[in-house]
């Protein structure tokens, strides 16, 4: 999608769609309420001229009375109306805060699930994208000012309704008074116009540094890092970098705002010389014409409504302009769409695991001209255990998500039980896919129990089923000494909470595939962090476990590799050599040498985790 943010500006079409966008998100939580919040503040905000209107009246009238000694009989209606409207005004003001905060309380929690409901939507290639990544930062960071323009258009309504009201009334006893302040007003406002644009283009054009010292902060703010942060001393240079940022950043940002300051407050202090000439004006009209004191009252607080008013939608259009900037990337986060669009069929079901096929695919990531898999081919028989080897960057990784949809081959095909991956609704795929990747989830809020379920959430949480997953995986021991046990909260930023070590982790993480039970398990080198005895403990488990199912395997270690059905080595993007682990040492190739290489390490220095590339 364009990004035409470039330009550091909209067009009026753009800005009304961006209008429109954040006006239905805000009010999507809850859009009776929203609606009731509308009305109620507009009404609130115009029974001032009614108001206004009233209190003239009963001025008239008691001067009238005073003058010809008469009684207060007359001014008791308008009084009762004037109690009316400021009961009416009182009640339907306390409803709007009740409305008001009941919008944004909601909108502050929904709007993660806003994002959520779009976001999970958009796939890999287009979450990886550099400038697509600028646009999501950007986007969620800005989605909360959906409720600042929904307020800004608010108050641009009832200004503008409040605008012609008052200015219709001015046109009746003082018409060039209109115009006079209409351009005056306009002329103010262009300065501070000018500076808005150029505070929205200075932090715009400073994103990308914005983020990159936003994770700056995070490294001296995490209790992770700091830790080695602290042992190496480089907490200091980290903060001296990020407080750099800051003098430069803030201090340029402050820069513009205080030419803003001097240039406003002239323009300001001018527009005292209009309003003198405007009361003036209304005072000699009057006396000349013997009017009341009444209507005196009645036009001077129309003129000062009028110029308040218009000033104030002056101000939120230049607002609303604003912030329909800010949520430009957010407008336009909500309109990404997938690199390429889902399937429509849907996997049929069967007790086998699925038949896959890579025939002659080959892969490149976007924007880059070097293929991963050239010309690659590969058939994975219903269940059988498949180990993956290789260097650093010989396409094993790249694989695995071509086997997911992460990314679409650009040539051949990948073929699930006869069927094109891509024709495949993912939703429907995944049903029957469990994986666990190198940079796998820890969610700490949660409970060693729910950290499990969460493999398989379609059904409700099955407890047997949870401790059998956690006994699989060589998680249960430990699970079963916390003081909750499996209703344990897995960090220490909460009550109680306990944070397990990297390997236990790890072990849940297992665990989670256990639970699933899918038919097509992927594990990207799921040991990585577990000690020798307990990842032996739970490799005869995955290949016991899973039996009848399709297992792919990629690891550096051969303690995880060998009992594999078939081991395929990958190098250069091709299939090198391929054959169970008896087979690969009979050939003597480079899987054989690894491998004694390996076993000679571990021979050495049985604390060692003996892994060498292959």
């Amino acid at each position: 999608m364009e990004d035409i943010r470039k330009n550091k500006k909209i067009s009026f079409k753009r800005f009304l769609n961006i209008c429109g966008f954040s006006f239905k998100i805000y009010i999507q939580p809850d859009p009776i309420n929203g609606i009731l919040l509308f009305g109620s503040e507009t009404i609130v905000r115009i029974t001032g001229i009614v108001n206004t209107f009233i209190i003239a009246k009963i001025i008239d009238i008691v001067v009238n009375t005073i003058q010809k000694n008469g009684t207060v009989q007359a001014v008791i209606p308008y009084i009762l109306l004037l109690t009316a409207f400021d009961f009416l005004s009182k009640f339907l003001s306390g409803a709007r805060w009740y409305f008001r905060a009941k919008s944004e309380r909601k909108f502050w929690y929904y709007s993660d699930i806003i994002i959520h409901d779009h976001y999970k939507t958009l796939g890999v290639p287009v979450l990886e994208d550099p400038d697509k990544n600028n646009i999501t930062h950007r986007g969620m960071q800005e989605i909360n000012q959906a409720s600042t323009l929904f307020f800004t258009i608010l108050d641009a309504f009832v200004a503008l309704t409040n605008v012609i009201i008052s200015g219709i009334t001015i046109m009746y006893f003082l018409p060039s008074l209109v115009y006079v302040i209409i351009i005056w007003i306009i002329i103010r406002n262009i300065p501070e116009m000018y500076f808005m644009k150029a505070m929205y283009k200075y932090g715009f054009i400073n994103t990308e540094k914005i983020r990159k010292n936003k994770f700056i902060s995070g490294y001296i703010l995490n209790k992770v890092s700091i830790i080695e942060l602290n042992i190496h001393n480089a907490s200091v240079y980290l903060k001296e970098k990020y407080e750099k940022f800051i003098k430069e950043f803030v201090g340029g940002w402050i820069a513009l705002r205080k030419r803003m300051f001097y240039t406003t407050s002239f323009f300001n202090f001018s527009s005292a010389f209009i309003f003198f000439w405007a009361y003036t004006s209304i005072l000699r009209k009057i006396i000349q014409e013997h009017l009341s004191v009444g209507r005196l009252y009645f036009q001077m607080s129309m003129v000062d409504r009028f110029s308040g008013n218009l000033d104030q939608l002056i101000v939120d259009i230049t607002s609303l302009y604003e912030t329909a900037l800010r949520l430009d990337d957010t407008y336009q986060l909500f309109h990404l769409t997938p690199n390429f669009p889902d399937g429509t069929k849907i996997l049929k079901e069967t007790k086998l695991s699925p038949e896959i096929i890579c025939d002659n695919i080959s892969f490149k990531y976007p924007n880059t001209d070097k293929y991963i898999l050239k010309n690659f081919n590969l058939i994975i028989k219903p269940g059988e255990k498949i180990a993956i080897v290789g260097v650093n960057g010989a396409g094993k990784t790249t694989l695995t998500k071509l086997l997911l949809r992460f990314y679409q081959v650009n040539d051949g095909k990948i073929l699930i039980d006869k069927e094109d991956i891509n024709d495949l609704k993912i939703d429907e795929y995944y049903k029957n896919v469990g994986t666990l990747f190198q940079d796998y989830s820890t969610y700490g809020a949660l409970t060693a129990e729910e950290n499990i379920y969460i493999g398989d959430v379609q059904k409700p949480v099955d407890k047997e089923k949870v401790i059998k997953a956690a006994k699989k995986s060589d998680a249960h021991e430990f699970i079963d000494k916390y003081n909750e046990k499996y209703n344990q909260i897995l960090s220490e930023s909460f009550t109680g909470g306990i944070r397990p070590s990297t390997g236990q982790w790890q072990k849940i993480a297992i665990s989670r595939l256990f639970y699933r039970n899918p038919k097509l398990v992927i594990f990207d080198e799921p040991t990585a962090s577990i000690d020798a005895e307990s990842e032996y403990k739970i490799f005869n488990n995955i290949y016991d476990f899973f039996k009848g199912k399709t297992v792919i395997i990629i690891s550096h270690r051969f303690s995880t590799v060998r009992n594999a059905d078939r081991i395929i080595l990958i190098d250069g993007g091709q299939i090198l050599e391929q054959g169970n682990h008896e087979e690969l040492l009979k050939l003597n190739g480079k899987y054989a040498h690894a491998f004694k290489l390996q076993a000679q390490g571990y021979q050495i220095d049985k604390d060692e985790d003996g892994m060498i590339d292959l």
